[in-house]
């Protein structure tokens, strides 16, 4: 009986890991968090240009480095809040690119900065503004008038945050002052905006302890 020979067929070649798109995101996604790391990928070629500018990478991009982001530089707080740059090129931010625009009797003092948002307080309209630097998005909200009578009178404090982290576009504001009208029962109020309901929650209202001294702002934002 003739022996029967097997076929053999030819091995489907390896593929690199360069040439798989899920483990070359893996790759990607670990650069360092530095301006110019993702520019300096994507003129690599087109195939890794188009994985890098899909909105999907740039939302894990940004997760995957929320815990260690680069101090790209910080605002000077004055009426015009001018950028200070930190880092040095290729990775340096030209002040401009970071320019907020003033209208006529705006005056700025900024109040915080996260998860990419700046928090600012325009005194004369009464006005929040939120802005992105990076993408210049801006969202005015007028201060409740009650928040507003008092910031006149002492320093009002402030913070934003993303409502889910870098990875939500809603955000949220909370504004605190105090209420030193009564000088044996002094309080500081508080509330809270969501961009997502476009309105503020109920005005709170907490009694100072007699200790806390007038002060007690600028201890709160030190």
């Amino acid at each position: 009986m003739a022996s029967r020979r097997r076929r053999r067929h030819p091995c489907s070649p390896a593929v690199g890991p360069l040439e798989d798109d899920d483990l070359l995101i893996e790759i990607l996604v670990r650069l360092p968090p530095q301006p110019s790391s993702l520019p300096r990928a994507s003129a690599v070629c087109r195939r890794w240009r188009l994985l890098l500018s899909d909105p999907g990478f740039s939302r894990r991009f940004r997760i995957h480095h929320r815990r260690n982001p680069p101090l790209l530089g910080f605002f000077v707080g004055n009426e015009d809040l001018p950028f200070r740059p930190t880092l040095d090129a290729p990775d340096r931010v030209s002040p401009g690119r970071f320019s907020l625009q003033r209208g006529d009797g705006d005056r700025f003092m900024p109040l915080g900065c996260r998860h990419g948002l700046v928090l600012v307080f325009n005194e004369p309209k009464n006005q929040i503004l939120v802005w992105d630097p990076v993408t210049g998005d801006q969202h005015c909200v007028d201060v409740p008038p009650v928040v507003a009578i008092h910031a006149k009178k002492t320093r009002m404090n402030g913070a934003v945050l993303r409502a889910a982290g870098d990875g939500d576009q809603h955000f949220r504001v909370v504004l605190t002052v105090a209420d030193n009208d009564d000088k044996q029962h002094r309080r500081v109020l508080a509330c809270v905006y969501s961009s997502e309901t476009g309105a503020w929650g109920d005005l709170l209202s907490a009694q100072l302890p007699s200790g806390v001294p007038a002060c007690w702002d600028f201890l709160w934002n030190s």
